[in-house]
């Protein structure tokens, strides 16, 4: 190895990669040789790399060898013996494909598909430390509703397809908003928390099961957020109130659409008698479609932000709903991202 190194290099994209991987790093050793990986393509010489990682020279260039040949993987496989039976790149797509075909809730469950299906032997950690190098990670899952079809699938896409368009004839002083109602209940909503291993965290619950009933109205051309609260159940006359709200607040407006889902009280008579001859139009998402109405993304924000904490009473819940319904701009950031008009097809089988 005392042949000198030759010169490393790596575009900035590629850099930026490594620098990723570097932050996602778990395993302190490796991080440390993706370091000098990333400190030597961008200039540093050996000897300062030794002043700043405290390596030897040796190992040093041991490190930028391996990668100039073997990669990133060799890197993080350099100086481990291990068994030679790991998985090849074609064996690895088929784990792919096996993780996308049904849910793997633990690493054990994969380390046994590998060991039947290629007579591999991984253990346990193992299989968490390669999973984790190839991208994935261990979150919760989503629930959506089922089953979807291809019918409903194109009904979707047409929706979409009519939502921008109705977007883009609109006047400057028109208005688009998204309608929804939620019922949250005085309780307290499980969570993930930070918890020292071998302990659970537990939150007090509470008994009552009182609701907060809220008929919310988001404009994505401005993000404004008006609704009709309280105990009372949402029906069509709660709609015909928030309605009155929007026209009352924007009077110049020659159209008013309101996007908005097929609870009864949607199609309800009086509220069709209440804007018969308004500038006001209703346009109805596809049955089963949540996914299509950006308001559902600011009921799950509010939800995260109050419904994880215990309340003592219902009053103190309620306040700290208002709270941060009547302080939305607060959130601006975290919402600027949050309540994008992307929208997913939902592909259920």
């Amino acid at each position: 190895m005392s042949q000198k190194l030759e010169p490393l290099r790596l575009s900035d994209s590629k850099i930026k990669e490594l620098q990723t991987q570097y932050k996602q790093e778990r395993d302190r050793r490796i991080a440390e040789r993706i370091h000098c990986i990333i400190l030597y393509a961008q200039g540093k010489d050996l000897k300062e790399l030794k002043r700043i990682l405290f390596v030897g020279i040796t190992t040093l260039q041991q490190w930028i060898k391996t990668f100039m040949s073997q990669g990133l993987e060799g890197l993080r496989q350099w100086g481990y013996q291990g068994q030679k039976g790991h998985l090849s790149d074609e064996q690895w797509l088929e784990v792919e494909a096996e993780l996308e075909r049904k849910p793997y809730h633990y690493a054990k469950e994969v380390v046994a598909f590998v060991k039947k299906k290629f007579g591999l032997v991984y253990s346990e950690r193992g299989m968490q430390d390669l999973l984790r190098r190839k991208g994935y990670r261990r979150i919760k899952t989503r629930l959506v509703p089922g089953p979807v079809d291809a019918d409903k699938q194109r009904e979707q896409r047409e929706f979409i397809e009519r939502y921008f368009k109705l977007k883009a004839e609109l006047d400057p002083q028109d208005r688009i908003y998204h309608l929804d109602a939620v019922h949250p209940t005085h309780n307290v909503q499980i969570s993930y928390v930070w918890t020292k291993k071998g302990r659970r965290r537990r939150i007090r619950s509470n008994s009552g099961r009182k609701r907060y009933n809220i008929l919310g109205a988001y404009c994505p051309l401005d993000q404004e957020y008006l609704d009709i609260r309280g105990t009372g159940n949402v029906n069509g006359e709660t709609l015909q109130k928030l309605i009155d709200q929007i026209r009352a607040r924007h009077p110049e407006a020659k159209r008013i659409i309101l996007i908005l889902d097929n609870a009864r009280y949607n199609h309800a008579k009086i509220v069709r008698a209440h804007i018969d001859q308004t500038n006001v139009e209703l346009i109805h998402l596809p049955s089963y479609s949540p996914n299509l109405n950006l308001i559902e993304r600011l009921w799950r924000f509010f939800k995260d932000k109050v419904m994880t904490t215990y309340h003592e009473s219902f009053e103190k819940f309620v306040d700290e709903i208002d709270k941060v319904l009547d302080n939305l701009a607060e959130y601006a950031d975290k919402l600027a991202s949050l309540m994008t008009e992307k929208f997913e097809i939902l592909a259920c089988a």
